[in-house]
C-alpha cells in the first residue's frame, strides 16, 4: 500500500521549489516576505536555505 500518492509528492516538491524561488529572490531584492507568526502576519526577511530538501530515507523517482 502506497503511503502517498505520487501527485501529492508532486505537487509538494513544487510548492518547494516556488517557495525557494521566492524567498531567494526576496533575498535578493531586500524584499520582506509575510510569514504567520503568534496568531497574525509578521514580515521578515528570509534567510539563505541551507538545509536538504527531502530527508535521506526517501527514495528518488527521477521525476
Amino acid at each position: 500500500m502506497e503511503k502517498y500518492n505520487k501527485y501529492s509528492l508532486l505537487g509538494l516538491k513544487a510548492l518547494q521549489r516556488a517557495a525557494t524561488k521566492v524567498a531567494e529572490d526576496a533575498k535578493k531584492n531586500n524584499y520582506k516576505v509575510p510569514v504567520w507568526q503568534n496568531n497574525r502576519i509578521e514580515y521578515e526577511m528570509p534567510e539563505i536555505i541551507t538545509k536538504q530538501s527531502s530527508t535521506p530515507d526517501t527514495k528518488s523517482q527521477g521525476i
